[in-house]
């Protein structure tokens, strides 16, 4: 199915992106859980004050409904463009595949973005964004390439004949 067939960017490709960046919420937030877990079992906040061990529950638990928040929406997501996009040739199996290798191009290209200018981490970016096009493309049952533009072509339903 063709979305956006003349724009540069259509609507299945900007889901994709939607998908990396709420499983970025889900490990943010995740992180955020950790982080208040950590700071009741290590003393970093009064806990023998009932109301700052509350407040401190409060957060945790808001966090952890946060992350199965931002995971169902991420399955949703994920269910709309493989229903957008995919073809009889659909690999389910790339399922988790494709949140796990989104998630570190993203990380990658974050770590680069904090370095100075850091050419070895940008290089990683890029090789993962290509593990994570490949991935994306045998989800989807596309044609497999680990080339994005090529990629965005497919989603978009424009062929390189």
């Amino acid at each position: 199915m063709a979305i956006n067939k003349s724009s540069e960017v259509g609507a299945s490709e900007d889901l994709l992106r939607a998908i990396v960046q709420m499983g970025a919420a889900e490990i943010h937030a995740m992180g955020l859980y950790y982080k208040t877990t950590a700071e009741m079992e290590n003393g970093l906040v009064d806990v023998d004050d009932p109301e700052v061990l509350q407040k401190q529950i409060e957060k945790s638990n808001m966090y952890l409904e946060d992350i199965e928040t931002y995971a169902t929406l991420r399955r949703q997501m994920t269910t709309a463009l493989q229903s957008m996009v995919g073809t009889e040739e659909a690999n389910k199996d790339m399922w988790c595949m494709v949140k796990h290798l989104g998630l570190s191009m993203m990380q990658c290209f974050e770590a680069y973005e904090n370095s100075d200018n850091n050419l070895e981490l940008l290089n990683l970016a890029y090789e993962a964004n290509k593990a994570f096009t490949k991935a994306v493309t045998r989800f989807l049952g596309i044609e497999i390439s680990d080339c994005a533009a090529c990629m965005s072509d497919a989603m978009k339903g424009v062929s390189h004949e």
